[in-house]
């Protein structure tokens, strides 16, 4: 059984740029279906996925991923012909009536009819026989409990919006998934925090990282009142009341104005990004995120009661929120927490396909490492040469090969301990946002003003914006104070430093103490696994400065030659990339 699974909704942006003309470039993605991406799952097994967003360049794009799909294909080493099923994370078509006054739109956007009409025109046959929607919450939440590995679960999915839903809880056990509880976009908390990001300067439905990073140097204190009166937990039907005056939801392309408004009477004018942030919006991201915080915990809580459930999955772009995601782990009850890697839409891809798989009597089968986030294009040592010598004509760069021995790493160790900063690019791209190591600029956490270099020097990025440590599993207890759940292996929860190791590790320390993690063992990642273990010779901890391997405004990189690019116009001091050390050819040298 092989089985396509795709996500995004190709057409939605353009209509959004074409039906409202003037829209500002941080209004540019409040649409559905963006963050396009494939996954190939074959007999089970998940062969290959990855972000179209990767191929093209254009971060977040939600354009039918043809780049995605084809490597997939290459993956698996099959072609179009050979996919039993295309499953797609949009399921809008018994919604068909409720667009009855828009059904240009519908047939446009929502259908599913650009998908299979865009891999027509590819040169795909028999698309139509083969297309099968899914609907997006259901293929979330598919995508964190059948890979999850665990009997039973409750699956909590929250996001900005589904076909008709904002927040969903299911059962799940056995691989049947119940859904238990479903509330409407009106009451998105996914959209409140894109609302709040959106009026502090943000680009919404994109920079809601960036506030939850802004958060730790405010307080939330003066703006408590308004989120508590805003936004409520309702014990009754064990969901969330989202309290926006009327309108507040419309005009989304023109960001949101009602909403702004509203906010405006309730605290300050609405944020500038070219202006800079100042204290006040610091203590609103405060309230926000303390706020979500609280209603999140609330609501997990109420249901893990009332199903009995002690192993808790979640998926939605709400779950990237790692300060939340933290509190749900800390839950009492709560023994097992899986966060599916890449938990915003290009997931859904995943889902849909894992979920097609299992309904046709052919389940996921994963590796006994647990959930494998490295499933993108490598590279082997020819092409990385022919990317350097590429580059080479400009007289741009030198480099030596010494492959992946005892050297390379003691190199690439010794680079770090004396706070040089490197990129670092090996194995197979990550699925999802977060560099886990095989596409990663690190630097050592007791270096001298590291984030300050990273951020100004090298990503080109907000000074308030909080770097995350990868660290060995044997250091994990000596410099945090985590339960070791599997959101750790994914950097996708936050945990407290140890107050007597945070002058050891101040690069990953954040304002308010935490750092959001990433745990590396040898059978997950033996290459890195391998440097932190060099790095801890070398140093006495196991740990580095983890950062993606981009710029600010850019996709995670993919390819060796984007690598070289990236290198070259950044202050990174090396790259070690397969066994390749690179260095910069600079005047006089």
């Amino acid at each position: 059984m092989i089985v396509m699974g795709l996500s995004g909704l190709p057409n939605a942006q353009d209509r959004l740029l074409r039906d409202t003309p003037g829209v500002h470039r941080i209004d540019e993605r409040n649409c559905q279906g963006l963050d396009s991406a494939a996954a190939l799952v074959v007999d089970g097994r998940i062969v290959a996925a990855a972000a179209e967003e990767r191929f093209s360049g254009d971060k977040g794009t939600g354009r039918l991923p043809l780049g995605a799909i084809d490597y997939c294909l290459e993956a698996a080493g099959i072609d179009a012909q050979d996919v039993d099923v295309i499953a797609h994370g949009f399921d809008y078509g018994r919604h068909r009536r409720v667009f009855a006054g828009s059904l240009d739109y519908f047939e446009d956007v929502l259908s599913g009819r650009t998908v299979v009409d865009g891999l027509t025109a590819h040169g795909w046959t028999g698309v139509a026989d083969r297309f099968q929607p899914v609907n997006h919450h259901f293929a979330h939440a598919a995508s964190a409990y059948l890979p999850s590995n665990f009997d039973s679960a409750l699956c909590v999915v929250s996001d900005g919006m589904g076909e008709t839903e904002s927040l969903s809880v299911y059962q799940a056990r056995d691989g049947h998934i119940e859904k238990l509880y479903c509330q409407p976009i009106s009451q998105s908390l996914g959209f409140l925090y894109s609302i709040c990001t959106r009026y502090l300067g943000f680009a919404s439905n994109s920079d809601e990282y960036k506030v939850m990073g802004l958060a730790a140097y405010g307080s939330p204190a003066a703006h408590r009142p308004l989120f508590q009166e805003l936004v409520r937990f309702d014990p009754r039907t064990g969901g969330v009341r989202v309290n926006w005056p009327r309108g507040s939801l419309d005009s989304p392309a023109l960001g949101y104005p009602k909403a702004l408004a509203f906010l405006e009477s309730k605290a300050f004018p609405v944020g500038n990004q070219d202006e800079g942030h100042l204290p006040e919006h610091a203590d609103f991201a405060a309230a926000l995120q303390e706020r979500l915080t609280e209603v999140l915990t609330e609501l997990v809580s109420h249901w893990l009661t009332r199903t009995g459930e002690s192993s808790l999955c979640l998926a939605g772009g709400t779950f990237l929120n790692c300060k939340a995601n933290q509190a749900l782990c800390d839950l009492p009850g709560v023994d097992r927490v899986f966060v599916q890697p890449a938990a915003g839409d290009d997931g859904t891809s995943l889902g849909a396909a894992l979920y097609a798989s299992h309904e046709r009597g052919v389940p996921y089968v994963g590796p006994p490492a647990g959930f494998d986030p490295y499933t993108g294009p490598s590279y082997n040592e020819h092409e990385v040469r022919a990317a350097l010598e590429r580059v080479a004509v400009s007289g741009a760069v030198r480099w030596r090969h010494i492959g992946l021995s005892d050297a390379y790493f003691s190199a690439a160790a010794a680079d770090l301990a004396v706070d040089r900063v490197i990129g670092w690019f090996h194995g197979r791209m990550e699925f999802g946002p977060r560099a886990l190591g095989n596409r990663s600029i690190l630097g050592l956490p007791r270096g001298r003003n590291i984030k300050e270099r990273i951020n100004n020097m090298v990503k080109f990025r907000e000074p308030f914006r909080p770097f995350a440590p990868a660290v060995l599993e044997e250091d994990r207890d000596t410099l945090f104070e985590t339960r070791g759940l599997s959101p750790t292996a994914y950097m996708l929860c936050t945990a407290e430093v140890r107050e007597q190791h945070r002058a050891d590790v101040p690069g990953i320390v954040h304002e308010d103490g935490s750092a959001r993690v990433q745990v590396v063992r040898e059978d997950a990642n033996e290459v890195f696994w391998r440097l932190l273990r060099e790095v801890k010779s070398q140093t006495g901890f196991g740990c580095v400065v983890n950062t993606s391997f981009n710029v600010k405004g850019q996709p995670l990189i993919m390819s060796p030659l984007t690598a070289l690019e990236t290198f070259l116009k950044t202050s990174m001091d090396r790259l070690y990339i397969e066994g390749f050390v690179v260095e910069k050819v600079t005047d006089g040298q």
